[in-house]
């Protein structure tokens, strides 16, 4: 696996000093097959498209494919709705701003860039004001700056710098396009530039170049700007190798997919002769000593509103995450501030309750980064009730708070946490106490809920804590 280091600043106060880690993963057989695949958009955080190019009679086809996120993996791709029988189809782009969807159709060598409205499959919209005879226009990407749209694509037109060059065009408010803009000769050259994503969290336009100043093939450059003012555009060396890399998005501000038919992609007969999908991933990591410092910032305590998860059962496990008890109860403020008429209220629900499990999501992504760097790890949970009902009870509910959070963990950022919990990395040693802990100054008398149920004192008692993690 490859990997990039370089220094940051710290992921959250007081736990850990971090570094940044490239992570490249190539995507499963379910998408990546012995043709080509490219052009990996994620729409939302479950669904995304990607182009495949297949042989049909000899002749090479391209179509759009959809694909689904689930138990931690893209699934088989699927025929896309966004296709023709008398057109290549391929290299789609959504627009946030008005819902279109956009991608390139083909005949041949003539390419040109059409649209679908929004929530319609069929009717193609021709972009006549990008349309010229005898030249081929793909590959867009849609962006937004200021209050018009604008498209990136890549046009061999006359006026540009050489071979294929990348163009903009502004599409303004009521979805009219203006004329084609070359973006300027500090991105195009007189060699191929090729699948632009301009990426508006950062400013930065990306793309790929076979311009002799890279490593080899087509190379993934970056350059900061807009429109047709950018600076010097720079390689992204930790992605680039002696093959292509083409087509990279961001789904999020440390999350994308590339193509490339570097060593890993798959093959029949002829090595690097095909495109696959690779995902890659900036990642935090942590120094050594992390253990400790995640102890610095223990113990951490997660509360319940009364005999929650599950009421009036003997059963130890639940099918209940703690997410689930912490938004229920965080919802219960108001009848909990009208039943006690005490103003301390709002600061539990506000500094303990949601503060504490806002402080979780930090947790648990440094003992994810810290499993990643090879690290086994044993969290210590307590379990604790009020007095309310008998003792035999109240372990049975501790049980079921804990097990509440396990289910939480097995959740946790779509499951990236339950492969190292079944290989026993993760150990979760489940302490549960019932109400023997409990303040003898706690109501146990079911008849007086003001004071056993909503007093601050037994909302202090429903609870667990995450009271140690240990190197295993």
């Amino acid at each position: 696996m490859m990997k990039f280091y370089a220094l940051l600043l710290l992921i959250f106060p007081c736990i850990l000093l971090a570094q940044e880690e490239l992570l490249i993963e190539h995507l499963p057989n379910t998408i990546n097959t012995y043709d080509a695949e490219f052009n990996f958009v994620q729409k939302d955080e479950n669904t995304g498209y990607y182009t495949a190019s297949r042989e049909e009679e000899g002749i090479y086809k391209s179509s759009i494919y959809s694909s689904i996120f689930k138990y931690n993996t893209w699934g088989k791709g699927k025929y896309s709705v966004f296709n023709s029988d008398n057109f290549s189809t391929g290299n789609i782009s959504f627009s946030t701003v008005d819902g279109r969807t956009y991608f390139d159709i083909c005949k041949g060598d003539n390419c040109n860039i059409v649209y679908v409205e929004k929530n319609k499959t069929i009717g193609f919209n021709r972009i006549k004001a990008i349309e010229l005879k005898g030249t081929k226009n793909k590959q867009p990407n849609i962006s937004k700056y200021g209050t018009q749209q604008v498209m990136y694509f890549v046009s061999d037109r006359a006026g540009g710098y050489g071979g294929l060059d990348i163009w903009l065009c502004m599409i303004d408010q009521n979805g009219t396009f203006g004329a084609p803009i070359n973006v300027g000769a500090k991105i195009n050259t007189d060699s191929n530039e090729i699948t632009p994503f301009y990426n508006q969290r950062e400013g930065v336009l990306y793309f790929s170049s076979n311009n002799k100043k890279g490593k080899g093939g087509f190379d993934i450059y970056r350059a900061s700007g807009k429109l047709n003012l950018w600076k010097y555009p720079k390689n992204v060396s930790e992605l680039n190798t002696e093959q292509d890399e083409t087509y990279l998005t961001f789904y999020t501000e440390t999350k994308g997919h590339f193509s490339s038919n570097r060593k890993q992609a798959r093959y029949r007969k002829n090595e690097y002769c095909c495109m696959d999908i690779f995902s890659f991933e900036y990642r935090k990591i942590i120094e050594s000593g992390l253990i400790q410092k995640i102890a610095l910032n223990l113990p951490l305590t997660l509360y319940f509103h009364n005999d929650e998860p599950d009421c009036c059962t003997m059963r130890t496990t639940t099918e209940k995450n703690y997410k689930d008890a912490y938004i229920s109860y965080f919802k219960m403020q108001e009848e909990y501030l009208r039943m006690t008429n005490n103003t301390v209220i709002n600061s539990f629900f506000e500094d303990s309750l949601k503060n504490n499990f806002n402080h979780l999501e930090l947790v648990l992504e440094a003992i994810y980064q810290s499993l990643l760097n090879g690290e086994k790890i044993e969290l210590l949970i307590k379990g604790f009730a009020s007095p309310l009902y008998d003792s035999r009870y109240n372990i049975n509910l501790s049980k079921r708070r804990i097990n509440s959070l396990i289910n939480y963990l097995s959740l946790y950022n779509n499951r990236i946490l339950v492969s190292f919990i079944e290989s026993k990395k993760l150990i979760i040693t489940e302490l549960p106490y019932g109400e023997s802990k409990a303040s003898e100054k706690v109501s146990d008398n079911p008849n007086k809920k003001q004071q056993s149920i909503f007093s601050i004192e037994a909302m202090l008692e429903r609870k667990i804590v995450i009271v140690g993690v240990k190197n295993q």
